[in-house]
């Protein structure tokens, strides 16, 4: 009998100890998430990543989820096994090869028994303290995480060749992560009080969500595209300009882009009382904002909000301009299209069937990549007509027709600058394959 109880001690002990790590990974995961995706306080998260631990598993968020959901789940397979040994002893069952069933019975009961622990205990409870206090608890865990990181390091590792090489079984995307939904159904799971969100503020959260990964080239209206008003170009020639394109602001350059001075709201220039020739756009010109063209796209929206303004110049590296960029384009990657009466109802991408489009050469590469459902990534060009001619080297001659990867591609307007629109085809993944084929 002192036996058995010393037995039972120890397990008893043994539960405990994978209940609490369990409770701490849990409680990790949730903290992460808090701290991360819902910015509910930027003074916590700031004291958060004081501590170097916790600055580091923020940073690198994907490598530090899969450590802690592998931690969980050794730690919930363990409470199963260890339950084993207990039911056999509790119910006499001395001999492990009888043949009434008696051990299938007890190895379901045992885990079944370790998975509702895990649930309330090691789930439920941990979950509840990470949402109200994510700062102090990630802080009380981080040295798990960062333990298990290290042990766990070899066998994650085996891990992800293992699913890389699964998904390219399945012909599955690598670029679309399955810890992506996961760290997605989280965040709804966090800001909707167990209520199912409406339509708009799920998609508006998704948008949120994808707009992390865009920077302002994204959606950048390019140089040869900006209407400005030029110092060297007279009033008259200036307020035409204003007329005929129906926009309300203008950079004041003098001579190019890249020597702009400011921004003209075309409403100060109505409010003159005066003779018009006799205007100094100088004393109209408001203050020009200006980004670097990888500035992230949730930099840009907070600095124009502070700031109060509409628009903004994109520079390169070496100061030259490279486009423009405005407020309604960051919101409208939240909210969707923006479109006013004066607005054309013209789509950038319109859809024949589902492997044909008409595809305009300033649709924005990754609104095309989604459209077609195929990726398409540049870092040197934001629209389809210039990654057209990014990817040749040239521009193409008109009804040329070129093959980008998956995609047939028949340029059917050019000008002398730039790819007008296209006609483009999708291409099956086994025609992409036997071309492939061919061409070795």
């Amino acid at each position: 009998m002192n036996i058995l109880y010393n037995e039972l001690l120890v397990a008893g002990a043994v539960v405990f100890a994978l209940l609490i790590l369990n409770a701490l990974f849990v409680a990790a995961e949730f903290s992460l998430v808090k701290l991360r995706y819902t910015r509910f306080n930027s003074e916590s998260v700031d004291r958060a990543k004081e501590k170097a631990a916790v600055a580091k598993m923020l940073e690198n968020l994907g490598q530090t989820l899969n450590v802690i959901r592998l931690g969980a789940t050794i730690c919930t397979v363990g409470l199963g096994f260890v339950f084993v040994p207990i039911l056999l002893d509790i119910l006499g069952g001395d001999n492990w090869e009888q043949t009434d069933g008696r051990l299938a019975m007890v190895v379901t009961l045992s885990f079944a028994i370790a998975v509702a622990l895990r649930f309330t205990v090691g789930e439920l409870v941990p979950r509840a303290l990470a949402l109200q206090h994510p700062v102090r608890t990630l802080k009380a865990s981080a040295w798990l995480v960062f333990l298990s990181g290290f042990c766990f390091s070899p066998f994650l590792s085996l891990l992800n060749f293992g699913t890389k090489w699964l998904l390219r079984l399945f012909r599955i995307e690598l670029s679309h992560h399955t810890e992506v939904l996961d760290v997605e159904a989280q965040i709804r799971s966090l800001v909707s009080d167990g209520e199912e969100l409406p339509l708009l503020a799920e998609k508006i959260m998704n948008n949120v969500i994808a707009m992390r990964k865009r920077v302002a080239q994204d959606i950048l209206l390019p140089r040869n595209q900006i209407q400005y008003f030029d110092l060297q170009d007279s009033i008259e020639e200036n307020l035409e300009l204003a007329k005929t394109s129906g926009h309300t602001r203008f950079p004041l350059c003098d001579g190019d882009l890249d020597n702009c001075v400011g921004v003209i709201h075309i409403k100060d220039l109505f409010r003159f009382r005066g003779d018009f020739t006799q205007i100094d756009l100088n004393k109209f010109k408001r203050n020009i904002l200006r980004f670097s063209v990888d500035e992230p796209l949730e930099n840009v929206l907070p600095r124009f909000l502070a700031r109060r303004l509409h628009f903004a110049l994109l520079v390169d590296e070496f100061g030259g301009t490279v486009g423009a960029i405005t407020l309604e384009n960051v919101l409208e990657e939240l909210v969707g299209e923006i479109q006013d009466e004066f607005d054309r109802e013209e789509s950038l991408i319109r859809s024949v069937n589902e492997s044909i489009f008409y595809i305009d050469g300033l649709a924005p590469v990754h609104d095309v990549s989604e459209a077609i459902g195929v990726e398409i990534t540049s870092e040197e060009v934001s629209t389809f007509g210039g990654y057209i001619t990014s990817e040749l080297g040239e521009m193409p001659k008109l009804n040329e027709m070129v093959r980008l990867g998956r995609l047939e591609i028949v340029v059917s307007r050019i000008d002398e600058r730039r790819i007008i629109s296209t006609v483009v085809t999708v291409l099956k993944e086994d025609d992409e394959d036997d071309e492939n084929g061919d061409a070795l």
